[in-house]
């Protein structure tokens, strides 16, 4: 059953109307509608499954209803009694549905996300994300606060967030953040002006020399998982974010919030489920208390792995030994970006390049890649290289920069219009000798990004020019959403894009 039919099946057993549940879910009435018949898609642009799931785990009350949806469902008669777990269950059977072009579409925004990000680099730094003077001054003097201030629900989480936050930039000097929550996120996301001023307050921390190790709550359905990631982008692009992840499951029922500034104060609360209206919030100045927080935050941090690092042009070599490291003789590569990759770069080419931009870094990167690249094929691996191919007059009249190239060692390496060509050409002829060797020319990938993934491995983003931003990604679900989307495109692209490559070349 698809997502459509399912809806209609919950909403016959419960004779439901479209007018009850769009009011209840605050969507037109056709809409419902054309979702049920299956002529139009759930939305991408707000929470569907889950709102779903609660309406109906509150209007199934019926033993007969009980026993249709359990039996659809589990195949049996047992039915949750408790209404979050009959909503936990049908949740889980809605978002089963969820097919890979939803996922391709979370994957394709999260994409333009990452390349706006990546175009506009400097100006993610920005004032536009700055917080109001106001708030500094509203905040109170360290002579007024008391060891521990007691805040309520959602409102009192917005208003001890702002205190905690603008007490630290009172202090004029840098802190180390400790961040985590898998409480329910709507006392943040429910205000979008709130949304905004604590992004301003985060920045205008990070703009002070303070950094932020965050562990991100991941242990959720993939959209969900999107958009957190997406909401972060601003402050990646600062440099200042240490992301990780606890790849152990935790029940959901009892969730923690941990808001922590090394040494001086922190912020942390308790709810059950999504139930965080009325909840406490404990914001905390005493050192002692503090200290033991840090220590709980550590343990934790201690059970976590990396979600994702970044790079930029003085972490070169250690970004070099990562490329080094993709060695890994099965499975199939993806390689996308506006040029064919060092991989196969030939040496008389990468020499000319070298020597214009005085570094011969280059020579050295191109033939320790193309010897894992031979490496790769002969093992029985794949490889396919997606060209986003520059207009052809600009090419030849001003020639193109090299991908990736300050971190590869200069920012100088470019290619002539001449050059570009015979580096195409030459990877063109390397597949027809290498069976597992592909290049096509596509045009979904933006020509500013580039990504590099492996069925089995991990991912790398990168902005295509100079100054590089690198998101290095190890998060195995995350890494293959990016696996998944270029395969997806791999798959759709016809064989006339091999043809528009060869016609590019004469």
């Amino acid at each position: 059953m698809n997502i459509s039919e399912k809806l209609d099946f919950l909403m016959n057993i419960t004779n439901t109307r479209n007018s009850a549940l769009g009011k209840a879910l605050s969507f037109d009435p056709s809409y419902i509608s054309r979702i049920r018949s299956g002529s139009r898609g759930i939305p991408k642009s707000q929470p569907f499954s889950r709102p779903v799931a609660a309406y109906f785990s509150r209007n199934i009350k019926d033993r007969y209803q009980l026993e249709t949806l359990s039996k659809m469902i589990r195949g049996d008669e047992y039915v949750p009694i408790d209404e979050d777990e009959l909503e936990k269950l049908i949740y889980n059977w809605l978002q089963d549905d969820l097919s890979k072009d939803e996922r391709g579409g979370s994957m394709s925004g999260l994409i333009d996300d990452i390349t706006q990000m990546l175009e506009s680099y400097d100006k993610a730094r920005p004032d536009m994300f700055d917080a109001p003077a106001s708030f500094g001054a509203s905040a109170e003097s360290d002579e007024r606060v008391i060891p521990v201030g007691v805040f309520y629900g959602n409102q009192g989480k917005r208003d001890s967030v702002k205190r905690f936050l603008s007490s630290l930039l009172m202090q004029k000097r840098p802190f180390l953040l400790y961040l985590y929550s898998d409480e329910d996120m709507s006392w943040l996301y429910e205000n979008p002006v709130f949304a905004r001023e604590w992004t301003g307050l985060l920045v205008s921390l990070i703009k002070s020399g303070s950094h932020i190790q965050i562990i991100h709550t991941i242990g959720r359905e993939f959209t969900e998982m999107m958009e957190a990631i997406r909401k972060w982008l601003p402050l990646y692009a600062m440099g200042a974010i240490e992301p990780y992840y606890c790849p152990k499951m935790r029940d959901k029922i009892y969730r923690r919030s941990l808001f922590i500034a090394k040494g001086y104060s922190a912020l942390i609360s308790t709810s059950v489920g999504d139930k965080t209206e009325g909840m406490v919030n404990f914001l905390v100045r005493n050192t002692e208390a503090v200290s033991a927080l840090e220590a709980e935050y550590q343990n934790y941090l201690g059970m976590c792995r990396p979600l994702m690092k970044m790079y930029v042009s003085k972490d070169r070599e250690r970004f070099t030994d990562i490329l080094l490291g993709e060695n890994a003789v099965a499975g199939k590569f993806f390689l996308s970006s506006p040029a064919p990759s060092l991989w196969t770069m030939p040496k008389d080419i990468a020499a000319a390049i070298a020597k214009r931009a005085k570094s011969i870094d280059v020579i050295n990167v191109s033939k320790a890649l193309n010897e894992n690249m031979i490496r790769v094929l002969e093992g029985g691996g794949e490889i396919t290289e997606m060209i986003a191919l520059p207009d052809k007059d600009k090419l030849m009249a001003n020639g193109a920069p090299l991908p990736l190239a300050d971190m590869y060692g200069s920012a100088d390496y470019r290619y002539t219009g001449d050059e570009y060509l015979r580096h195409l050409k030459h990877a063109a002829e390397l597949s027809e000798k290498y069976e597992g060797y592909r290049i096509i020319a596509v045009n979904q990938i933006p020509s500013s990004i580039i990504m590099m993934t492996h069925l089995d491995s991990d991912t790398i983003i990168a902005g295509a020019s100079a100054p590089t931003t690198v998101f290095h990604i190890s998060h195995q679900q995350f890494s293959y959403a990016f696996y998944e989307y270029l395969e997806r495109i791999e798959k759709d692209s016809p064989h006339h894009n091999d043809k528009a490559l060869s016609s590019y070349l004469e």
